[in-house]
């Protein structure tokens, strides 16, 4: 009986669920991803995504953006799904992260007319003409990134976490190419880039032997003092092996890029970019080992489940026989019936309790007045009373043999009707 009523239980879930997600359980067609720079970084990424998301008919719409914040700004707005977002920008409304992907280092470069160095090898105990301890910068023309960048905030954050007044240094609203450009062209005396190494506008400045990378000081206490900050260890060649450039190994400040969407992205939409994203990023870069993302460390945001399970235990054991939208369904059910099944197991354990409570109840109920009954006959010695008492005995007796109980329950019937005709023989025994 239990067993069965468990079993009816779970069939009733499972076809409430199927009827509440059959509504939205094919994919959706098209998914606006918000990434940042047209040709940039972001963009270039993002592009692989798109192309591995096309395989399953599945349209990822690029949208053209300044930056993080914008990105930030767009998901708050809802007029994107899902975007990457720089380590440290933080969108205004509830957003949930579908892992962290990549590590973006904060890159400064400086001119060699006011850093002295030998044709852009950094040697890191050099004395420069742009100090190395940011907190010393004043005066300098700073391209900081374009307003709405994630590279603009990270600027901000990084002259915050050194102390210096805004008015301290002029930023210039470049990011990306024209950074590198006002730089190449003396327009600007640093110039900040938060960006992948595989970004394009990286490799003209690299190669340019008027400019050096610039190793900031004291990178542990800026860290620190920047959110969702860390020490990325950048390794001699990791940009170009010749010549080698960096030409020895740096510690930078580095920032976490996630991708994030709307607490409501489609289960199947979120399956098929989290899968890009493995297939993008889990191999590895110079900068971290195979395997280390996508992941949910660092993720500083309230995480998808879905997301967060697949990247914890891999594919579903269905993945190979199921298309992946089905799959994803499943999964995203089987997420929301734990909490019930927690729920329901304390109830199924009282359950055989409860039954064994009801059917004794039938009996036992009879108890009170054959008490009663005891207690009349006690107390009188009238003999037509006494007849009466006997009468009702046998009443309740036959009422309690009529009783159909299940056999493991029937001995309490036994007993009570054990106690009756006991006190039956008492009674007629004052007769």
């Amino acid at each position: 009986m239990i067993r069965v009523l468990g079993y009816a239980l779970l069939v009733a879930g499972v076809l409430a669920a199927t009827l509440w997600f059959a509504r939205d359980l094919p994919p959706p067609e098209r998914v606006r991803f918000a990434a940042g720079i047209e040709d940039g970084g972001y963009w270039r990424i993002a592009e692989r995504y798109r192309d591995i998301l096309a395989e399953d008919g599945i349209s990822l719409d690029l949208v053209a953006t300044a930056g993080s914040v914008e990105n930030a700004a767009l998901l708050a707005s809802g007029a994107v799904d899902a975007a990457l977002l720089q380590g440290g920008i933080e969108p205004e409304v509830p957003v949930e992260t579908l892992g962290s992907v990549f590590i973006e280092p904060l890159l400064i470069f400086a001119r060699l007319d006011t850093a002295t160095g030998d044709g852009g090898a950094v040697a890191p105990d050099r004395p420069v003409g742009i100090p190395r301890n940011v907190a010393e910068w004043g005066g300098l023309r700073i391209a900081a990134g374009a307003e709405g960048s994630g590279t603009r905030a990270a600027t901000s954050s990084l002259l915050a976490a050194a102390g210096l007044p805004g008015a301290d240094n002029t930023l210039l609203p470049l990011g990306g190419a024209d950074a590198a450009g006002a730089l190449a062209a003396g327009e600007a005396d640093v110039a900040v880039f938060v960006a992948p190494l595989s970004a394009p506008y990286l490799q003209p400045i690299l190669s340019d032997p008027d400019v050096m990378l610039l190793p900031v000081a004291h990178v542990v206490a800026l860290s620190r003092r920047m959110a969702q900050a860390r020490i990325v260890d950048v390794p001699s060649g990791a940009f170009s092996l010749d010549p080698p450039l960096p030409a020895e190994d740096l510690r930078l400040l580095g920032l976490v890029a996630r991708i994030v969407a709307e607490p409501h992205l489609h289960p199947a939409a979120v399956d098929r970019i989290v899968e890009a994203a493995i297939r993008v990023h889990g191999p590895g870069d110079v900068l971290t080992s195979a395997g280390t993302y996508p992941s949910m460390a660092d993720a500083a945001l309230p995480q998808d489940s879905y997301a967060r399970d697949l990247l914890a235990d891999g594919p579903s054991v269905f993945a190979d026989i199921l298309p992946y939208w089905v799959v994803a369904q499943i999964n995203r059910f089987a997420i929301l019936l734990l909490p019930i099944v927690f729920l329901l197991l304390p109830l199924l354990r009282a359950l055989p309790g409860l039954y064994a409570f009801r059917v004794r109840s039938r009996v036992f109920r009879h108890y009170a007045r054959i008490r009663q009954i005891e207690a009349e006959a006690a107390r009188t010695t009238d003999a037509g009373h006494l007849k009466d008492l006997q009468t009702e005995l046998r009443e309740i007796d036959d009422e309690i043999a009529r009783l159909k109980l299940p056999l493991a329950y029937r001995d309490y019937a036994y007993n009570a009707r054990l106690h009756i005709d006991l006190l039956l023989s008492r009674i007629a025994s004052r007769g």
